[in-house]
């Protein structure tokens, strides 16, 4: 028994040494770390403050040349962040210093390093260049074997947002590396083809899904008349989400044919290239959509039904003629995803406002709208305006409104908000005016039964 508890006891002294030991050990570890950055960033301010707001090329270049490693890439570093201050004169003369003092052909030549990661940050400075030889190396660095080196190459290319560019990048799209996020690509792309929509839509015919995704989302940022005639051709894509990417392009380009490929659309069999060409049509305001977007308010899906609703708006606007419509010649289901989705926009606020307005045919389109919808139920969000509407006048004329329709449901719900406490006492002596209480319509009965 004194043997195991000797042992225990050595064991234990034994782990509380060795904990020791790494503690020190990590704790000298992060002191060197400490030190090493400390210094590197005296030696950064030592170097930024010999570089002047409008630096020499010449003795930019003595002092690059004269530079070891470690302080080749702090100084590297320090023009990078000066590329990025406001002020275009002072960001082309950080860059002209910069080509002449020959450290944008150190870095194109970096970028063929057998080191990656000197590849990488190479990659990633020349992105901070405007010269057509920094943009002729990234498009051949489209190739590197190591995908690290491929997502600098299309970040650098992106802020560049040169046309030049594309190559490199068409050419990523055309097999991209998992590595690379789709948004990542796409991004890149349009910021290149701005006013070059052509020069993608060879990616809408290439066999990879994932590329004809990437075209089809970058072309829903920059689309116009050039590359409609392949946007048309995708919207039979086998690929749902090329489809409704290609709806989004579509609504870019106002033209009868891009408003015939979007309705196509909205027939779709799958529910969000629906959705998103009830979008485009909405963005195009195009007229033949309004029928389309009727038609879409009896979808299958909740969500469409919604974006069909908005979409309506946007064509038509909010009239009581639409609501009118809706609900004689749709299912209640479609009402109730109308004035759903019209509330968002303020859609009863509007109607309710009406009821103030001087001019009157605006009063009474608002008034009958008011008994349409009281008529159909739509009840809840009115007698809340009863409560909160900022002019008096307007609350006790839309309560009038509710008080005719004469539902007991209608009338239990007004008498209810009159008992509330803090509710203004002027429409609560109008609710009791206009409904009686239950005793008193039970003494008016007396009395008429005594008579």
């Amino acid at each position: 028994m004194q043997v195991s508890l000797h042992l225990l006891w050595s064991a234990i002294v034994l782990l509380g040494l060795v904990t020791l030991g790494l503690a020190l050990f990590v704790y000298f570890l992060m002191e060197l770390h400490y030190r090493q950055q400390l210094a590197r960033q005296a030696r950064r301010l030592m170097l930024s403050a010999k570089i002047s707001s409008s630096p020499d090329r010449e003795t930019l270049r003595a002092l690059w040349l004269r530079a070891g490693r470690a302080d080749r890439d702090i100084l590297a570093e320090v023009l990078i962040d000066q590329c990025g201050f406001p002020g275009e004169t002072r960001r082309n003369t950080i860059q002209q210093a910069l080509i002449g003092a020959g450290i944008l052909e150190s870095w194109v030549e970096a970028l063929r390093s057998r080191r990656r990661s000197r590849r990488v940050q190479a990659a990633a400075w020349l992105g901070h260049v405007r010269d057509v030889r920094s943009l002729q190396a990234l498009v051949e660095a489209a190739g590197d074997p190591a995908v690290e080196v491929r997502l600098a190459v299309t970040l650098s290319l992106g802020r560049l947002k040169d046309p030049r560019g594309l190559p490199g990048l068409v050419r990523l799209a055309s097999n991209p590396p998992p590595a690379i996020p789709d948004l990542t690509l796409a991004a890149a792309l349009a910021a290149c083809a701005e006013g070059r929509a052509d020069r993608l839509v060879s990616l809408l015919r290439l066999p990879g899904t994932r590329s004809r995704i990437i075209g089809a989302w970058a072309l829903s940022a920059v689309a116009d008349h050039t590359a409609l005639r392949q946007l048309l051709a995708a919207t039979h894509d086998p690929e749902p989400e090329v489809r409704a990417k290609v709806a989004r392009a579509l609504s870019r380009i106002p033209a009868p044919e891009s408003e015939r490929g979007i309705l196509c659309l909205t027939r779709d069999p799958v529910w969000f290239v629906r959705l998103r060409a009830f979008t485009a049509l909405g963005e195009l305001h195009a007229a033949v959509g309004g029928a389309a977007a009727l038609e879409g308010l009896v979808d299958d899906v909740r969500e469409v039904r919604y974006r069909a609703a908005g979409t309506l708006r946007q064509i038509r606007g909010m009239t009581g003629e639409v609501v009118r419509e809706v609900l004689a010649t749709r299912p209640r289901l479609s009402f109730d995803s109308l004035v759903s989705e019209w509330e968002r926009a303020g859609f009863l606020w509007e109607v309710v406002a009406g009821l103030s307005t001087r001019q009157y045919a605006r009063f009474i389109e608002s008034r009958e709208l008011l008994r349409v919808l009281i008529a159909a139920g739509v009840t809840s969000a009115l007698m809340h305006f009863v409560l909160v509407y900022p002019q008096i006048k307007v609350r006790l004329r839309l309560l009038r409104l509710l008080a005719e329709a004469g539902t007991p449901a209608i009338r239990a719900e007004l008498l209810a908000l009159a008992g509330r406490p803090g509710i203004d006492a002027r429409v609560a002596a109008k609710i009791r005016q206009v409904i009686p209480t239950a005793s008193a319509a039970a003494s008016a009965a007396d009395q008429h039964s005594s008579r």
